[in-house]
């Protein structure tokens, strides 16, 4: 049966990939994907992207993808990104599939752990462009397997992981200890105790040594940036409260209701609090929006949660606990009707001719240009580290591809482009299909090729 979930599994990491490759390929991927290609892309040369505009390790401590680099540098694309990210949440369904295995005869565990392959949150984190949080759930529900099967090396090792993905989950890890601790203590398994001690006291590192040292290495000036999220200058602190406030239980509903609520059966959910306030006290709707990475902070903890209410329910009643899976299922197909996290209308299209040009005119330019541009290209321009969104920092030079007229970076600043070339602030050096080049005036050019190639 464990081959069976590890089938589907496979076909989910075929399906995502496929979904991450088009997205990449037909140039609609956002900047996250570009701030992480290029970060990834100067892992060893200063770790860094220009919307950040210093190290990301001042911004979050996320040493793991240093272990991205070598696909990234051997493809000379962030296409190995979607993959990984792909591949990393397919592991969820066996995780939670062994932890049911414990409790309930095979076939139960099965239809309980296909719901994580269609569960819409995963799925959207899955599909969304790649970031740190894109390796947080399979390396909390793996962690959370590990020490209910009393895998103790293995869940530390995993604790390790997730130290390793952001700052934030030396907080959530700790979590996961404490309870531990407390419930291993109650049961009397002392060897379980000291490797949650010890699971703990690695989080405590990891949280105080990124704040008082690493952050200080790494450059960092000022406050930790994502306390922006939190702050009353957000442009959703003006909403409503009414409004706020139905945001944001629309949003607990769709992360509960493919799951029948089932996880407020389970203690297990209350690991969950931490990750919701998270996310639910933020000023920023984007971090409780479905379909973006932010979810993955919560979605181990109430898949498991589910998971073991699950088994109890089959326990008890095996029919009734069939019955509640076939509505998960059904539900979680609801909600990709009508609320699909995946936004497959913008996101999703065959990649078209314009794309393959806009791809071959990046290629002659040199990786050294200090170049604003629009998503489209950003998030192909990984190997041009002073490539940047946008024109507020009046680069060197400005890159604009007319050819997306719907691309949100066109439409804020491609009318300040030409206001400026017709201010006689920056000139068009180079025209393609569509595609424009325009120069600084007075800048120095560091040997563009103005004379269009034949492609």
């Amino acid at each position: 049966m464990l081959a069976r979930v590890w089938l589907g599994s496979g076909l989910y990491f075929i399906v995502f990939s496929l979904l991450g490759a088009d997205r990449y390929l037909a140039h609609r991927s956002a900047e996250d994907l570009g701030i992480f290609y290029q970060t990834i892309a100067s892992a060893f040369s200063g770790f860094s992207n220009t919307i950040e505009g210093a190290s990301h390790l001042t911004v979050h401590f996320s040493p793991i993808l240093y272990l991205l680099a070598p696909p990234v540098w051997w493809t000379h694309s962030a296409l190995p990104l979607a993959i990984l990210s792909a591949a990393a949440n397919a592991t969820v369904a066996p995780a939670l599939f062994l932890i049911a295995r414990k409790r309930v005869p095979e076939p139960a565990a099965l239809a309980i752990c296909v719901v994580a392959l269609i569960y819409p949150p995963l799925c959207g984190v899955t599909f969304a462009d790649f970031h740190e949080n894109s390796l947080v759930v399979p390396a909390i529900a793996w962690l959370l397997y590990a020490l209910d099967a009393r895998k103790l090396p293995m869940a530390l090792a995993f604790a390790l992981v997730a130290l390793c993905i952001k700052e934030d989950e030396a907080i959530f890890v700790g979590s996961i200890a404490l309870a531990g601790g407390f419930f291993f203590a109650r049961r009397g398994e002392r060897n379980a105790v000291y490797y949650s001690a010890a699971m703990l006291g690695c989080a405590i590192v990891a949280f105080v040594g990124y704040f008082t040292v690493v952050r200080p290495l790494a450059g960092a000036h000022g406050p930790w940036h994502p306390l922006v999220f939190y702050a009353r200058t957000q442009p959703g602190v003006h909403a409503s409260l009414l409004r706020g406030l139905g945001d944001r239980l629309g949003y607990l509903g769709l992360a509960l209701a493919p799951l029948a609520f089932l996880p407020f059966g389970s203690r297990v959910v209350l690991l969950s609090i931490l990750p919701f306030a998270e996310i639910l006290l933020s000023r920023a709707p984007v971090t409780y929006t479905m379909g973006q990475h932010y979810a993955a902070v919560w979605i181990p903890y109430v898949l498991v949660a589910f998971t073991l209410t699950a088994c109890r329910l089959y326990k008890r009643d095996a029919r009734a606990g069939r019955r509640v899976m076939i509505a998960c299922y059904a539900i979680a197909l609801v909600v990709f009707a009508i609320a699909n996290p995946l936004h497959p209308r913008y996101f999703l299209r065959w990649p078209q001719a314009r794309d393959a040009r806009l791809d071959a005119f990046i290629s002659t330019l040199p990786r050294d240009m200090d170049v604003g541009t629009q998503e489209e290209a950003y998030t192909h321009m990984g190997f041009f580290p002073k490539a940047t969104l946008g024109m507020e920092q009046y680069p060197q030079y400005a890159l604009f591809d007319w050819q997306y007229p719907d691309s949100n970076w066109v439409i804020r600043d491609g009318p300040k482009i030409r206001r400026e070339s017709a201010r006689g602030r920056y000139r068009l050096v180079r025209s393609q299909s569509g595609i424009e080049l325009y120069q600084r005036v007075g800048s120095k050019r560091p040997g563009v090729p103005v004379t269009s190639p034949a492609w």
